[in-house]
C-alpha cells in the first residue's frame, strides 16, 4: 500500500505540475518519515527517493525550502553498498541508486526550469561523488548507467562552468564512453548528448 501510494504521489506531480505546490508540504513530510522508518520494507524507499524528483520537477523553483532535506536524504542512501557475494543486497542497491539517481535528475532539471540551478552547486562535489562510484563499480547495470549518464549531463547543463573541474575528472570521461560503447541505442544517444553539454560547459567562461 505504501508503495503505490507513492506511485500515486509521483503520479499526481507529473498530471498537476506546479499545481502540486500547495499540498507539498505533507507530501515531503510523509515522504521522509517513510525514508526514517526503519520498520518499512526497504523495498519502498528507492521509489520515494524517486518521488523526490518528481515532485521538484513539477513545482520547480518552489522546491527550494525542501532541497536541502532532500539532497541529505539521497546523500545518506548513495552510501549504502553491497558485498560481492550478495546478489539480492547487490539488485536492491541497484534500484536504491536509480531512485537517487532520478531524484538528482529531477530535482536539477526542476531547479533549472525554475531559475534556481545555482541553488544545486554546494551539492556538486557529492553528486559527482555518487556519479564516480558508479562508474568504478562492476556491479551496475544498464538501467543505472542510463540514468547516471543523464544525470551527469543534466547537472553540467545546469551549473556549466561552476562545474568546470569535475567534468575534467577521468572518471567523467570514462562514464560517457561506456555510454557511447553500449549496444542499447538509447544509451547511445544519451552519452553522445551528455558529451555535448560536458564539452560546451568545459568552455565557457
Amino acid at each position: 500500500m505504501c508503495s503505490i501510494a507513492v506511485a500515486t504521489v509521483g503520479d499526481l506531480a507529473r498530471a498537476l505540475e506546479v499545481k502540486l505546490q500547495p499540498y507539498c508540504n505533507d507530501y515531503v513530510t510523509a515522504l521522509l518519515e517513510n525514508l526514517q522508518n526503519p520498520m518499512l520494507n526497504r523495498s519502498v524507499k528507492p521509489p520515494v527517493l524517486s518521488c523526490f524528483g518528481d515532485i521538484a520537477l513539477a513545482i520547480g523553483g518552489h522546491f527550494e525550502p525542501y532541497l536541502q532535506i532532500t539532497l541529505m536524504m539521497c546523500m545518506q542512501a548513495q552510501a549504502t553498498q553491497a558485498p560481492e557475494d550478495d546478489e539480492d543486497l547487490i539488485d536492491y542497491v541497484n534500484t536504491l541508486r536509480e531512485g537517487i539517481l532520478e531524484a538528482y535528475t529531477g530535482i536539477t532539471q526542476g531547479l533549472k526550469d525554475g531559475g534556481k540551478g545555482q541553488l544545486l552547486a554546494p551539492y556538486a562535489e557529492s553528486i559527482f561523488g555518487f556519479l564516480e562510484m558508479i562508474q568504478i563499480d562492476p556491479n551496475n547495470d544498464e538501467a543505472i548507467l542510463k540514468a547516471a549518464i543523464g544525470c551527469l549531463g543534466d547537472v553540467a547543463s545546469t551549473l556549466g562552468p561552476r562545474v568546470k573541474d569535475y567534468l575534467q575528472k577521468p572518471f567523467v570521461t570514462a562514464l560517457v564512453e561506456t555510454g557511447m560503447s553500449d549496444g542499447d541505442a538509447n544509451i547511445v544517444d544519451t552519452a553522445h548528448w551528455a558529451r555535448g553539454v560536458i564539452y560546451q560547459a568545459i568552455q565557457q567562461q
